[in-house]
């Protein structure tokens, strides 16, 4: 039974990579293709209309002004916001690790879809995006993606975001060879701020492969729910009448996926072709 689980699976994942112009790659396994798929929508933000509300410090290059106010139109009337997303992200999410997204949920977009060497830095809410800072792309700036400037300002500035990871204070302040190193080995740290401030990563951060913790969990997660799935049909109902007079050795079981960006879980709904729904909680 789990063997049809895993086929179903595959060819959902494969149905959805297709949907964003990504062939399911034979050359990764089942968990593989999953990775690049999660991967990938969590890096595009969902199609909705929301709000921009900018950080004190946040300042447009005046070269990029008309670029920046077509972006907020695309963010307030709710249009794809794909065109300013990264596109080393987006064409090749499994092979290009966002550590700064992964550690702290915070993206960056670019100005025009042709790159530019500045970046817009934000975190993307339900309802509202939070822009952050402008920053040089690549090792300008010391490498802003590991310097602690941008947890700075979410502190600052927007601190009910991080509000529920904080710390017990401390005075070993984080510094960016700190962070460096942590990323170079797959390690997970808190953050010190200046002013003793101290947080866990929202992201949750990093597995010790550096691939992304939230992305392992769902993973875990939905596999548990398919080995359950499998488990409860064979154990409970085996060969004997199921619904309808029909037995299930000639049911044909499938599973159907959701994915909520919002709450950035996978539901998995398992059902018989006679309609019958089966529930299972898989803890």
């Amino acid at each position: 039974m789990i063997e049809i689980f895993n086929l179903n699976l595959k060819n959902y994942i494969a149905s959805e990579l297709a949907k964003q112009s990504i062939n399911y790659s034979e050359d990764l396994n089942l968990r593989g293709n999953f990775m690049l798929l999660i991967n990938r929508i969590r890096r595009i933000p969902i199609v909705q209309k929301r709000n921009v509300i900018e950080s004190s410090v946040f300042r447009c290059p005046y070269e990029h002004i008309s670029a920046y106010q077509m972006f907020i139109q695309h963010v307030e009337s709710g249009r794809s916001l794909l065109p300013f997303c990264s596109r080393s992200n987006v064409n090749i999410p499994f092979k290009v690790k966002d550590a700064l997204f992964d550690d702290w949920g915070i993206t960056h977009f670019h100005f025009v879809e042709t790159r530019t060497k500045e970046v817009m830095f934000a975190i993307v809410e339900p309802e509202t995006i939070f822009l952050l800072a402008v920053f040089p792309h690549g090792k300008g700036f010391g490498d802003v993606w590991y310097q602690k400037q941008l947890v700075e300002i979410v502190h600052n500035e927007f601190p009910s975001l991080i509000s529920h990871l904080k710390l017990n204070d401390s005075e070993n302040i984080t510094t960016k060879d700190d962070n460096r190193e942590a990323r170079k080995l797959g390690l997970n740290r808190s953050v010190v701020l200046d002013d003793g401030s101290s947080y866990y990563p929202t992201g949750l951060g990093v597995m010790s492969s550096k691939e992304s913790a939230h992305d392992t969990i769902a993973w875990m997660h939905l596999s548990r729910q398919i080995e359950g799935y499998a488990k409860y049909i064979s154990k409970h109902i085996g060969s004997t009448a199921f619904g309808h007079g029909v037995k299930t050795n000639k049911l044909n079981f499938s599973l159907g996926f959701t994915y909520d960006q919002h709450q950035q879980l996978f539901y998995v709904q398992c059902k018989s072709h006679c309609g019958e729904v089966i529930s299972l909680s898989v803890s």
